[in-house]
């Protein structure tokens, strides 16, 4: 990202959400693509992170992890499925974990996210403000609205999760990864590095409509 031309820190949702409304303003989680390179921009930032918006609850079987929520807090809860903190602690190296954000993840849809694809599998839904929740293979597919601001994530904490990846190197992100859960219904397999997003595909025939 080039660097920003201005910067606000909204205390309210409504302010956030007011401030987005406007051109060249994007919403900022934890800032870890921020500064990237050193090119002027008219780009502007609306930090997110006085809105609250990073607590993890459950409520019966759906944990929600609020959007600001850091992958280093994901992958040290105890409301969250080992599996997926497991997952999360092999996202990005331990000085990023600690900044990087679970609607940053979402937002930005890397193909290679091991995360998004372990979210995709435990049934996430994401919720935007001022709307209802979407899945989120759906909002992978369509991608964020411009002015939204993702508020949280919720999953299914139930059955069980594996995944399996390869990489050039162990230390490497994975070329290639798959993640699969069994719960009561249904097996659910999603695979990284096949598509411009992590995707769901079908248990019995998962390279079935992949390019």
């Amino acid at each position: 990202m080039p660097l920003v031309a201005a910067y606000y820190r909204p205390d309210s949702l409504d302010e956030a959400l007011s401030l987005l409304a406007e051109p060249n303003r994007i919403p900022l989680a934890g800032g870890t693509v921020v500064n990237a390179d050193r090119t002027l921009s008219e780009l502007e930032v609306v930090d997110l992170q006085l809105l609250g918006l990073d607590t993890i609850e459950a409520d019966n079987d759906r944990v929600h992890i609020g959007a600001t929520a850091t992958l280093a807090a994901v992958a040290e809860s105890s409301l969250v499925p080992e599996a997926l903190r497991s997952i999360a602690r092999r996202e990005a190296p331990s000085s990023l974990r600690t900044r990087a954000t679970i609607g940053g993840t979402v937002a930005v849809a890397d193909r290679d996210s091991v995360l998004l694809a372990a979210l995709l599998v435990h049934d996430a839904h994401v919720t935007l403000a001022g709307t209802d929740d979407r899945p989120l293979a759906e909002l992978l597919e369509s991608g964020v609205p411009a002015g939204a601001i993702i508020t949280g994530v919720a999953i299914d904490a139930s059955g069980s999760t594996a995944d399996a990846v390869t990489g050039r190197t162990p230390a490497d992100t994975p070329i290639v990864a798959a993640v699969a859960r069994r719960s009561a219904d249904d097996v659910r397999l999603a695979l990284t590095g096949v598509a411009s997003t992590p995707v769901l595909v079908d248990p019995a025939d998962p390279t079935r409509g992949l390019e």
